[in-house]
């Protein structure tokens, strides 16, 4: 049985935390945000980040708005983990019985 891969070790994680990493070259972020644009979305089949958005993001980036390109790829982490770790399952209510595997 494989082991389940921890979000930091994922490909698309890395190059947005490489990202971050490099937030004072423009040139270097671009570069890294088009890498994790050819990555798609399971759910929706589009790319991880559309072009206009990386587009977008280096803007902030060249007018100096360093934070806000944070956020914006800490946000991008926080979707695409939501995307392949899908948030626990609800407890059953007061008095409901669990379906048994056994007959």
């Amino acid at each position: 049985m494989p082991r389940k891969k921890k979000i930091d070790e994922l490909v698309v994680v890395k190059l947005l935390n490489l990202a971050k990493g490099q937030i004072d070259d423009p040139v270097e972020v671009n570069r890294l945000l088009r890498e994790v644009g050819k990555f798609f979305d399971p759910l929706t089949g589009k790319a991880m980040i559309e072009g206009a958005s990386r587009a977008q993001v280096i803007a902030l980036l060249e007018r100096g708005e360093k934070a806000e390109v944070l956020a914006t790829i800490d946000r991008y982490i926080d979707n695409y983990q939501k995307r392949i770790e899908p948030e626990p399952t609800q407890e059953p209510a007061a008095g409901q019985r669990l379906p048994s595997c056994s007959s």
